[in-house]
């Protein structure tokens, strides 16, 4: 009864503590104790990258060619240096008001090269305003557009302008996928298998 007790004990405390196993025995009793597990690696852990950029953006023929018309197209290209050594290249549409300091975009771009070394690639989508003179920016990496090792990248950048010159902050988890796991645990008595409990998580 003791080495029954002793473990189901064993197992709700492992649960508990993260799938990490152990098991007792006396050495006066045939009792022992067979775990096989495969523990999940820990979660992606946020981090930044921060570096500056130089953009070169070149207006286009824009779509709308009625008179008096605010809404512009441009072409991108940036060069990433710091944590993130990259080059950009995407599309911006940009909207003005007849109010001074108050105009919008969104644009979309690609970003290759290598993010805290490693190489790969990954979209950026941008939905920026200004509202008389106060800026709102929301960027975003797409979800699922990371390429080589940074597939599953997830995160935000946030871009800052200071006399002229620009940096970011990209805020971001390799990947967002949890990795699977499998765990299986069997006690034995003897020749008696006392029970076995298996599972599996994504």
């Amino acid at each position: 009864m003791d080495n029954r007790r002793r473990a189901a004990s064993g197992i709700i405390t492992a649960i508990t503590i993260g799938f990490t196993f152990a098991a007792h025995t006396r050495a006066q009793t045939q009792s022992h104790a067979l775990v096989q597990t495969a523990i999940q690696k820990g979660a992606p852990v946020e981090t930044h990258a921060t570096g500056t950029f130089d953009v070169k953006l070149v207006p286009q023929q824009p779509d709308d060619k009625a008179e008096g018309s605010m809404l512009g197209r441009m072409t991108i290209d940036k060069q990433f240096q710091g944590d993130l050594e990259a080059t950009a290249k995407g599309q911006m549409l940009t909207a003005g008001t007849d109010v001074n300091g108050s105009a919008g975009y969104v644009a979309i771009e690609r970003i290759t090269g290598t993010l805290n070394g490693l190489a790969g690639s990954f979209i950026l989508q941008h939905n920026a305003t200004l509202a008389r003179g106060i800026p709102q920016q929301s960027i975003t990496v797409v979800p699922d557009s990371g390429t080589g090792q940074l597939v599953g990248i997830a995160g935000k950048m946030t871009v800052i302008i200071d006399a002229g010159k620009h940096s970011y902050d990209l805020e971001y988890t390799p990947s967002p996928t949890p990795n699977r796991m499998s765990c299986f645990v069997a006690i034995r008595t003897g020749r008696r298998c006392l029970f076995s409990v298996r599972w599996s998580m994504v």
